[in-house]
């Protein structure tokens, strides 16, 4: 989040405080607008770089095992739709990761 406060203090000629609080309203919107992304969006403004957690690989084996737990037609059908919701909410957050980007580029038509 650091380059990002460098950036709009540089871009923007603003103060770091003002920075850092405009990130943070941004965030808090966000939030409030997409709670099912706050985790991901915490993550992504997150001060320092953290180490990704295995939660992909994690998710997928769980989805993966889900007919095995629920058996038959029914497991098979909850495992499909576990994994289409996953993907979808992926496919999200990107969108919204690209948008956030896009506000902040150099790039103004």
């Amino acid at each position: 989040m650091q380059e990002l406060i460098n950036r709009l203090v540089e871009k923007a000629g603003i103060s770091a405080d003002q920075a850092n609080k405009s990130l943070e309203t941004i965030k808090d919107f966000v939030k409030e607008k997409f709670p099912m992304l706050g985790g991901a969006v915490d993550n992504m403004f997150a001060s320092t770089p953290e180490t990704p957690a295995p939660a992909p690989k994690a998710a997928e084996s769980v989805m993966d095992k889900i007919s095995d737990v629920i058996p038959g037609q029914t497991g098979e059908k909850v495992e499909e739709f576990a994994k289409n919701a996953a993907h979808k909410a992926e496919e999200v957050f990107d969108n919204v990761k690209d948008k956030l980007s896009g506000m902040f580029s150099s790039d103004k038509k």
